[in-house]
């Protein structure tokens, strides 16, 4: 007899990805972002009950992974690794020394990334790698438009300088 998915099933299949990789582009480090992967889901499932609809329901669980990595951070205090991470496929069009030079190009931003601080490491990630709106991130975070603003003003800043970048 096929088992019938449950609610909880349906609500992992549909944001584990977008979890993990949220998690791990914070984290730079696979091992932390599959402990805090499964904290997340515990909290999911421990909160179903509780959920009121108010928001989408991808918006509930990514506040929960944000909450989960906040917490890791407070109780952590550690840095995250600067292990670069899988730079993905570049375009076809790039000679392989151009190609060489975006990959390492790309890992240096990241590894400057994961040195930010969370409070501005988070909307920069969101705005730039996940192509969240402002109003967006203000409603997951929990932070008013113009202090969304000026973590991005400030994380390009401070990234322009450790990169040697004119601004």
């Amino acid at each position: 007899m096929e088992q019938k998915p449950t609610v909880f099933d349906e609500v992992l299949q549909e944001n584990k990805d977008i979890v993990f990789n949220l998690l791990f582009r914070l984290t730079g480090d696979r091992h932390i972002s599959e402990d805090l992967f499964q904290e997340t889901f515990f909290r999911v499932y421990r909160g179903l009950r509780n959920f009121r609809g108010d928001a989408k329901f991808s918006t509930w669980v990514y506040k929960i992974a944000l909450n989960v990595f906040r917490d890791y951070v407070r109780k952590k205090r550690a840095r995250p690794s600067v292990e670069a991470e899988n730079p993905g496929i570049l375009v076809d069009s790039l000679t392989p020394e151009e190609q060489y030079i975006a990959r390492e190009e790309k890992s240096r931003v990241q590894e400057h990334m994961r040195t930010l601080k969370p409070k501005l490491r988070v909307p920069v990630f969101l705005y730039y790698k996940e192509g969240l709106s402002i109003a967006r991130i203000s409603e997951l975070t929990r932070r008013s438009h113009s202090d969304i603003k000026v973590s991005l003003h400030r994380a390009r800043k401070i990234l322009r300088a450790r990169m040697g970048i004119e601004p």
